[in-house]
């Protein structure tokens, strides 16, 4: 996700699996999951938008783009 100071922040977009939207997943959970796998703090998300599917690009490729665009809006980047 864009930042002003450093360019860009870390943002999880998460695909649950069906058995799993009925528990959920915070970002406390997948903070404690990454610690456990030994992944560096630097790497580990700030924020977790679940998604209900991710946005394709015409070529069948992740939308990068798009994923930015929905935090901005959701975060009202550009107001600020």
């Amino acid at each position: 996700m864009p930042d002003k100071v450093y360019g860009e922040r870390v943002c999880a977009f998460v695909l649950l699996k069906p058995t799993a939207k009925a528990v959920g997943l915070t970002l406390s959970q997948l903070t404690e999951y990454l610690q456990e796998a030994g992944l560096a703090k630097f790497k580990w998300p700030e924020r977790l938008e679940i998604v209900p599917e991710f946005p394709m690009t015409a070529s069948g490729k992740l939308s990068k783009v798009l994923l930015r665009d929905r935090v901005i809006q959701t975060l009202d980047l550009d107001a600020k």
